[in-house]
């Protein structure tokens, strides 16, 4: 089924969006669309240079008719699902309660780390484990070499919905900084603040004219 123009010209803003952060390559973005469904079109990115939760935020103000973004770290994509124009479906469901007591069968070494931060990190990585559409485990190396902050960088094959990470950012949003997809490294690299770390104090100076 043929877009609309307004369709049409989602996609061309998207991929000039991309092409402007800084690091892409514009010869490297490659795009795929999917529009045999009869109420939505799907839009396929790869090659991508590294974003942040922010760029995806402003894709997603250029259109209100999109039910989903997808990013798979392993495969260097995202993935874009896209209501067809007026056949944007309102979803009265209510939502699920999150299950937070469920089994997580995972381990981390964080050793390395400050034991006053460790509680905070450890639940943080549990949030990311119980998300929906993990479902393999992930590998995680942490930069301890920032005396102000520590840089979690995470290998996820899996492909996670943007949403839920938004989420697990707002939940968490005391000790971290936000996420950065590092696509070309394929990874998935978050900041987190060293709350044992002592607060800088920042002196405001006026000057006299």
């Amino acid at each position: 089924m043929a877009l609309q123009e307004s369709e049409q010209s989602f996609i061309e803003k998207t991929l000039h969006y991309i092409s402007e952060i800084r690091g892409a390559v514009k010869t490297n973005l490659v795009l795929s669309t999917n529009t045999k469904y009869p109420t939505r079109y799907i839009v396929l990115i790869r090659g991508l240079p590294m974003m942040s939760v922010q760029d995806f935020q402003s894709i997603s103000d250029m259109n209100d008719n999109i039910r989903s973004i997808k990013v798979c770290m392993a495969d260097e994509s995202i993935k874009i699902d896209v209501w067809r124009h007026g056949k944007k479906i309102s979803n009265k469901r209510k939502r699920g309660r999150e299950i937070r007591d469920k089994s997580i069968n995972a381990e981390y070494d964080l050793s390395s780390v400050d034991k006053r931060d460790r509680k905070c990190l450890n639940a943080f990585l549990l949030r990311l484990n119980s998300m929906e559409g993990i479902e393999c485990q992930f590998d995680m190396r942490i930069d301890t070499s920032t005396p102000e902050y520590y840089i979690l960088d995470i290998y996820i094959l899996d492909s996670l919905c943007l949403a839920p990470l938004e989420n697990v950012l707002y939940e968490c949003r005391s000790f971290c900084n936000g996420f950065e997809f590092d696509f070309p490294r394929q990874r998935l690299r978050a900041r987190c603040l060293r709350l044992a770390a002592p607060l800088k104090r920042r002196t405001l100076k006026l000057k006299n004219k």
